[in-house]
């Protein structure tokens, strides 16, 4: 398989990743065109600050789902688990001893 198929397939499948997981948005099927500009050189993937920008996201999608109108929320909800399964657990170890 040529190398350019593989890279092609890469960016398809971390475009997917990008938009249906971690920037999900309440459509579900929607995945925007603007990460490919991200995806353009595989090299300098992993030199961007995806975590940062996970959290922006999500800050953002909470507080839109704070509005009174608002009926649901979006976003990468298992992180938001994640958070405050380890919160507690770390306040739960400060209280108990």
């Amino acid at each position: 398989m040529p190398t350019h198929s593989i890279e092609c397939a890469v960016r398809g499948y971390l475009l997917y990743l990008l938009g249906c997981t971690i920037f999900s948005d309440k459509t579900g099927t929607y995945v925007s065109v603007e990460y490919l500009q991200y995806l353009e050189d595989l090299d300098k993937v992993k030199e961007y600050a995806w975590g940062a920008a996970t959290l922006v996201h999500l800050y953002r999608q909470l507080g839109m789902a704070s509005r009174a109108k608002c009926k649901s929320i979006s976003g990468y909800l298992t992180l938001i688990q994640v958070l405050l399964t380890y919160i507690l657990n770390f306040y739960n170890n400060i209280i108990l001893t």
